[in-house]
């Protein structure tokens, strides 16, 4: 058993999923709703860097990072250091109560680090809750009605963040009637292009899609926002082109429309910049951040143009634990690391680029290879010249994966794509051997030896 104190792996000691996992797992059923899906059979215990250990003693190396969560990795010293000494202050006022140092701390900074001239923040609890009250604040704003977003994006499981969506399973599957002013359109899905186009040939024609919705008899001058991500997290990580964003920035200009950034998956040095936008000539009108803003707790910001943030009416915004003191002290650190660690990106850029190079040309069922930073992914196919979707291998890839000692997560708009989020801490070494669990697992689940 590993030392108390430090985890190392990946090591497995009994196939996962091992006994205690499935006693665990048949309490989940027995009292969690199925509607609350679980994609790995383990049942964590403890958590350490890159590393988690399961309840049978399994360590694993940890390439999900609760799902973008962790850019650091599990528990960073620093993170957990302040979340002790805040507690040890007080947890809970309310920030709509009385104000407190921990969130003044953070809007502060959130200012200083936000691209654009931002200068006003809203911290509320997570993503999702962020993406809400950057919408209601655009709408105060511009007084517009139409929101549009892309199809293969994601913004969260609200109503709202449902329908800024277009996939249909798991996601709205049941739900009924998602927000009626949305408009979605076709992204920068350049290995599946909606215009059946090449870049760079095609001059990157698919903003026109933008630019032909929001002109639109039914939506001209009564478009609200744009929200979108600089890379499609859920969407299978997929990154548009140069020049894609500096024309949809255009288009916004043109058109009165606030551009909402959300950088919830993308922020805090997971592409080699601090916010993904930042490999673009663009200033966003709000950014909305979450995930590792705070490396293990749950936050979320709104951060906005002074005038934007200014205009919904006193006391409109809040929640009860919105900008939790814990979170904040938590994400004052969480910020610190992020920048320290960025630069580390490059390295893993590299080092997976050049496997998942040679895994296109080697592999038949690997369609393309993709990604910005340490934000990398495959598309599995069924052959290269079809491009037929093929979900059931990667998730067989995925388990392969599980049994081997690392956590990968799969997605993407067909649930076709293995998608990367090692924690920029990690090591080249241990890199490598978390490519080379996946390598053996492409081998054993395909055709292509």
């Amino acid at each position: 058993m590993a030392d108390k104190g430090k985890l190392s792996g990946p090591r497995i000691v009994v196939e996962p999923p091992g006994p205690r996992s499935r006693s665990a797992i048949k309490r989940k059923e027995r009292f969690v709703t199925v509607g609350l899906g679980v994609s790995l059979p383990a049942v964590i215990d403890r958590a350490d860097g890159p590393f988690l250990q399961d309840v049978d003693g399994n360590v694993y190396l940890d390439f999900t990072v609760g799902l973008g969560a962790l850019n650091c990795g599990h528990r960073p010293k620093e993170v957990v250091h302040a979340w002790k000494r805040q507690i040890d202050k007080f947890d809970h006022i309310c920030a709509m109560v009385s104000m407190y140092e921990p969130y003044l701390r953070l809007a502060e900074e959130l200012s200083r680090i936000c691209p654009g001239h931002l200068g006003k923040s809203l911290i509320m609890n997570s993503g999702s809750e962020a993406i809400e009250n950057s919408v209601k604040i655009a709408k105060a704003y511009n007084r517009k009605r139409w929101l549009v977003s892309y199809v293969t994006g994601y913004h969260g499981r609200t109503y709202l963040g449902l329908s800024l969506m277009g996939k249909e399973k798991p996601f709205r599957e049941g739900f009924g009637s998602m927000y009626q002013n949305v408009k979605l359109v076709d992204f920068a899905y350049c290995y599946r292009c909606p215009l059946d186009l090449e870049y760079p040939s095609c001059g990157i024609s698919c903003t026109g899609l933008v630019e032909e919705a929001v002109t639109s008899k039914k939506l001209k001058d009564d478009v609200c926002c744009l929200v979108m991500e600089p890379v499609q997290g859920a969407g299978g990580f997929l990154c548009p082109p140069p020049g894609y964003w500096e024309q949809i920035r255009r288009i916004c200009d043109d058109n009165g429309i606030i551009l909402i950034d959300d950088e919830i998956q993308t922020g805090f040095g997971r592409t080699g910049r601090l916010f993904a936008i930042e490999h673009w000539k663009v200033e966003p009108d709000i950014v909305v951040t979450g995930k590792s803003l705070s490396m293990g707790l749950p936050i979320g910001a709104v951060t906005g143009r002074d005038e934007i943030m200014s205009a919904p009416t006193p006391a409109s915004l809040g929640g009860t634990y919105g900008g939790s003191p814990i979170c904040c002290a938590g994400a004052l650190e969480a910020i610190k690391l992020a920048k320290r660690w960025t630069s580390n990106a490059k390295m893993i850029h590299s080092v997976e680029k050049r496997r998942f190079e040679e895994w296109e040309s080697r592999f038949e069922e690997v369609g393309d290879a993709r990604g910005l930073g340490a934000m990398m992914a495959i598309e599995l196919v069924r052959t290269k010249k079809g491009k037929e979707p093929a979900p059931e291998l990667a998730r067989k890839v995925q388990l392969s994966c599980f049994k081997k000692g690392l956590y990968v997560s799969s997605g993407g708009y067909f649930n076709s794509v293995l998608r990367l989020h090692p924690p920029l801490t990690i090591t080249r070494s241990l890199l490598e051997t978390g490519l080379d669990i996946l390598e053996r697992a492409l081998k054993e689940e395909t055709k292509s030896r």
